[in-house]
């Protein structure tokens, strides 16, 4: 099971050990109270982008990132793993999610960062194969 930080603060102030490889993303509207909440009716989709931090701790933001925020899917959640220890791997959620999407992040966000590198890997593969 992947430990879900849900003090908000694991988005900001990053522990300098660990090492961010991603984010997950889902259709969110902020409410005037500043509670993010999800857009969609039914279930929540969540979406995994891959990224790393730049030397000032902030995300690089990839074209990936880019579509899937034209398309209103910001991220909730940012994805680190420990060097020491790649089993290691955490949830940062922002501050303010609702608990429809801390329930999401729960339940869906374990299994997508756990297919997610090799999804990636796979898609690589296939561009390699292609060009």
């Amino acid at each position: 099971m992947i430990p879900l930080d849900r003090s908000g603060d694991g988005a900001r102030e990053m522990d300098e050990n660990l090492i961010t490889f991603g984010c997950l993303r889902a259709k969110v509207v902020v409410r005037e109270s500043g509670e993010i909440t999800s857009a969609s009716e039914g279930d929540i989709i969540l979406i995994y982008s891959h990224t790393i931090e730049s030397d000032t701790n902030n995300l690089i933001v990839t074209t990936q990132m880019r579509l899937f925020g034209d398309a209103s899917y910001l991220p909730i959640a940012i994805v680190r793993i420990d060097p020491n220890d790649p089993r290691e791997i955490l949830l940062h959620a922002v501050r303010g999610l609702s608990e429809e999407l801390q329930l999401a992040l729960e339940q869906q966000g374990c299994e997508l960062v756990d297919i997610a590198p090799s999804l990636i890997a796979g898609w690589q593969d296939e561009s390699e194969i292609s060009n």
